[in-house]
């Protein structure tokens, strides 16, 4: 890893922006859990059998697709952003 020559503040604006980051992440994870257990009960299961697929959570788009405006799924039929689909842990 590159070393770069930072700051006592710029080391501890990293170390903030880390720490928030770590909180996010934790709440995504959270949200994507009870979004899938929302979807699980409600008896949505496409296909299990497809454990590659990046799904939407948002809508029933079957794999999210790179490439659509600021992050979006390329998908017309979807559009969400990453976020809104269900990432590997």
């Amino acid at each position: 890893m590159e070393q770069y020559d930072l700051t006592d503040a710029q080391k501890k604006a990293f170390a903030e922006n880390e720490a928030d980051f770590r909180k996010f992440d934790d709440q995504l994870r959270e949200v994507r859990e009870a979004a899938r257990v929302r979807l699980a009960d409600s008896g949505w299961d496409p296909d299990p059998e497809s454990e590659d697929a990046i799904r939407c959570l948002s809508c029933p788009c079957p794999d999210f697709q790179a490439g659509g405006p600021q992050g979006k799924c390329k998908r017309g039929s979807c559009r969400h952003f990453l976020i809104d689909h269900d990432l590997p842990i």
